[in-house]
């Protein structure tokens, strides 16, 4: 484990309210975070550009510059314009928490504090912040041609940027309109927003994952896995986003079934596949069966309109990231690939056929345990 790993995520919390920032000081401390303060604006970026912290809990009422100042001064430096801010107020009206998000604020935590939400935002947001530092560090060991690379490089800050854009305008909208909608139009809204969050985070995860896979950077542990457990796990968590489409998930794995592999790793294969499929069904229903034979389970994923021959381009290509442009859908090649790389570091193969009405059908096999 390295340093890095090691220590302890830093916070400073701002806040002018001696009460407030007390009970945010203890709270973090007992969950194991270090923690700096200042309870005026000025102070806190000068907190900031020395300690660097990983995360800032911002207030956004202050005696001096208010917090919606603070935080665009802070995005304005080059040394702390990285870090992410997450604004607490007492104000839960609409305008302030988009204004929140206008000048840079990642989330925003309402007064009084509720500590599972408390955790929760910040969790998420360090997330977001070792994932972006890591997606940083890979980029160089994505390709060893420098002219791929780059290529690459645009193709990520394009999709991401149109992702995050994307985003941005859904929830704008309906933070403004939100009185004014049925239940049933905020629940397309819903699906909407959830959607798109989703495919985003699925891009970023299939990045860091291809850039782990370069540099040998997973550290596979086989094991026994119950491959009717993390079948159940997978579906659970696309359930929502195959409802947004109006496609039902289910597996008929039974329960005496194990492989030898990794088992996260394995939860990525399969969750990459059926991310793929639900990305382009062939119906709206999408299935997992397997079955054992001689040494290996076989698990088929049905069905697709990928056709079985993106796999023999796949194999052809010298380099897979030849294969893109600005306009491709990266998901779909690249998770591809990376599905057959997580497979072969676990003993697995991949393979696509056809079924009898012509649709298309994505297999794994791992070795029985």
């Amino acid at each position: 484990m390295s340093e890095q790993e090691k220590r302890k995520p830093t916070i400073l919390i701002v806040d002018d309210n001696f009460i407030s920032l007390n009970i945010l000081l203890e709270f973090l401390n007992q969950n194991g975070y270090k923690t700096l303060i200042a309870q005026d604006g000025e102070t806190a970026i000068r907190r900031a550009e020395i300690g660097l912290p990983d995360l800032i809990l911002l207030d956004v009422v202050m005696a001096g510059i208010d917090g919606f100042e603070t935080c665009k001064l802070l995005k304005n430096n080059e040394r702390t314009r990285l870090i992410p801010v997450i604004f607490l107020s007492a104000l839960t009206d609409t305008v302030n928490q988009m204004k929140g998000y206008e000048v840079g604020g990642v989330d925003y935590i309402t007064k009084p504090f509720d500590p599972v939400e408390v955790m929760s935002c910040i969790s998420k947001q360090l997330t977001n912040k070792k994932q972006n530092e890591e997606l940083t560090q890979l980029s160089p060991s994505i390709s060893d041609d420098t002219e791929i690379r780059g290529r690459f490089i645009s193709i990520i800050v394009h999709k991401m940027s149109k992702a995050f854009n994307q985003l941005h305008d859904l929830s704008s909208f309906f933070a403004e309109a939100i009185s004014e909608l049925s239940i049933d139009e905020i629940n397309i809204f819903d699906r909407h927003i959830f959607g798109s969050a989703r495919n985003t985070i699925n891009t970023l995860e299939t990045i860091l994952d291809w850039g782990r896979i370069h540099n040998d950077a997973f550290l596979v542990q086989s094991e026994k896995v119950d491959l009717y457990g993390v079948c159940s796990a997978v579906i659970l968590e696309f359930q929502k986003l195959a409802s947004s489409k109006k496609i039902a998930l289910s597996h008929d794995i039974q329960s005496h079934l194990y492989v030898k592999a990794d088992p996260n790793i394995t939860y990525r294969i399969l969750g990459n596949i059926i991310f793929i499929v639900i990305d382009n069904p062939a119906s709206q229903h999408i299935s997992i069966s397997a079955e054992q034979k001689d040494n290996m389970i076989h698990v088929i994923i049905k069905d697709t309109l990928i056709k079985p021959e993106i796999l023999n381009k796949l194999s052809l290509a010298n380099n897979i990231l030849e294969m893109f442009n600005v306009n491709d859908s990266i998901p779909i090649q690249l998770s591809l690939a990376l599905c057959q790389k997580m497979l072969a570091i676990n003993n697995g193969t991949l393979w696509m056929d056809t079924t009898d009405n012509d649709k298309s059908y994505i297999g794994i096999r791992l070795p029985v345990y």
